[in-house]
């Protein structure tokens, strides 16, 4: 399997993201569902090891990801990767996760899955796999006709999963666009919100705590 959905399908479950960090439970399952053993080898460097400690701090800032990319790739390259494996790496991590300039969408798992009940609505466009939401997309929830929500995200088993950009509209007028990580469903750490009646400002929620 490539090695992208490999993450992804090691973040679906019980423990949900953060069972991919627990190497008891997945370094196992990274390298035998893994096409290619050499670079599953190279991530597991990122996820296990030491630099997982700024790997969490991007996470959990992820709106300002640039200013720990190239302190994560000086690090696995001091730990043994070349400069090319060391950005192919966290290249990874970034194409896993649906950050920008990393989001893309296979056309031959393109899928639309809607829900419906009472006055709400929503409608999922994206990767799909068994009729769930399941890799890149984007959904937007409507209440009553109208649109009130809007994610553009990364998805595993139907449940969100990686950097995203949201818009939420309150009473039909005052829009937030927030931008951070999703985990389980929920923004963790730091999230980037830009109200449309206001200036921007950060948010700040439960951080990703890995020990």
């Amino acid at each position: 399997m490539n090695l992208i959905w490999v993450i992804r399908e090691l973040c679906a479950g019980e423990d949900g993201f953060e069972g991919l960090f627990d190497k008891d439970a997945s370094f196992q399952k990274l390298m035998d569902l893994s096409d290619n053993k050499q670079e599953a080898g190279q991530f597991a460097v990122l996820i296990y090891g030491p630099t997982r400690e700024v790997l969490l701090e991007l996470i959990n800032d992820a709106y300002n990801y640039r200013l720990y990319a190239e302190k994560i790739k000086g690090d696995l390259h001091n730990r043994g990767l070349s400069e090319a494996a060391a950005k192919r790496t966290l290249e990874i991590f970034f194409e896993a996760f649906g950050f920008p300039g990393h989001r893309h969408c296979d056309p031959s798992r393109f899928g639309v899955v809607i829900t419906e009940s009472d006055d709400f609505r929503t409608e999922y466009k994206g990767e799909v796999k068994d009729g769930k939401e399941h890799g890149v997309g984007v959904r937007t929830c409507y209440f009553e006709g109208k649109e009130c929500n809007y994610d553009e995200c990364v998805w595993v088993n139907g449940v969100m999963c990686g950097y995203n950009n949201s818009k939420e509209v309150e009473f039909g007028m005052f829009e937030d666009k927030k931008i951070g990580f999703v985990a389980n469903d929920y923004f963790i750490g730091k999230t980037r919100v830009f109200p449309s009646d206001g200036k921007e400002y950060n948010d700040i929620g439960k951080k990703l705590d890995i020990e």
